[in-house]
């Protein structure tokens, strides 16, 4: 006589080993990302420098320069932070990413071109400007709102991870790609990457504004749920529905096999 056996579903650090993520977990890591990829820590970490290659010698005009930076990231993120909830999620990360993209590109074609060091602080403005009215702050934001609630811990950890270990290769990496490729070359770079993230945001990225955490939790929940596979089991006796489920891990339950025409269950 066969056991019937039922394995409990896995929880989410089981799902991170055996590399069974929920799509709330790969998306909050790839946001965590994709947000630092694009050399914005650079900006903030060696604004000074690039400023003084542009041609800025006065120490007290790459400082007033370097301050002209940080608030053109910090009144962005507090307007943005105004129109959120009127204006959605979705349009404001599409709306970062592409000016985003265009500011990082103008800046690599003022190094190129040797335009005047002011259109050079403008641009780094810029680049700081459109990553703070969306990418900056919210990508965080909808990360958290699209992990359930019994992963929402092992998933914003684990955006904050990626995030801070793709900042820090950025910042590290920073340096010596300037000394190889030059500013120019350096932003061109960043300028590339930003555009390959593109499709990620605008295929994956959905809009949350107007529902609370309990309605998003509510909705994944019910996604996760649904069976999506299924395959025969190791022995091959019995089939295995997959499903997903609180936590996004996928969990494995046995079932007894369909009777067949002239078969005796």
């Amino acid at each position: 006589e066969e056991d019937e056996h039922t394995s409990g579903p896995l929880s989410p650090l089981q799902a991170l080993v055996q590399c069974k993520l929920s799509h709330g977990m790969r998306l909050a890591m790839a946001l965590g990302f994709w947000q630092q990829i694009t050399g914005t820590e650079a900006v903030l970490y060696y604004s000074a420098d690039f400023l003084q290659h542009a041609g800025l010698e006065s120490p007290t005009q790459r400082l007033l320069g370097n301050c002209f930076v940080g608030l053109c990231k910090l009144v962005p993120e507090l307007i943005a932070m105004q129109y959120v909830d009127t204006l959605g999620r979705r349009p404001l990360m599409l709306t970062s990413a592409v000016l985003l993209v265009v500011s990082i590109f103008s800046l690599s074609g003022a190094f190129y071109l040797d335009w005047h060091p002011l259109v050079v602080v403008l641009f780094l403005c810029a680049i700081m400007a459109s990553f703070s009215i969306g990418l900056g702050p919210f990508s965080f934001l909808i990360a958290s709102e699209s992990l359930g609630l019994s992963e929402r811990a092992t998933g914003m950890t684990l955006c904050a991870a990626i995030n801070r270990c793709t900042s820090g290769t950025v910042a590290l990496t920073a340096v010596s790609m300037y000394e190889a490729l030059g500013s120019g070359g350096l932003f061109a770079v960043y300028g590339l990457t930003g555009f390959l993230s593109l499709p990620f945001y605008y295929y994956n990225v959905s809009e949350t504004a107007g529902q609370s955490l309990e309605e998003l939790s509510t909705r994944y929940s019910r996604a996760r749920r649904r069976e999506i596979e299924l395959k025969p089991t190791d022995d091959g006796n019995r089939p295995a529905v997959q499903w997903y489920s609180d936590n996004d891990s996928v969990a494995t339950k046995q079932v007894a096999p369909q009777a067949t025409e002239g078969t005796m269950v």
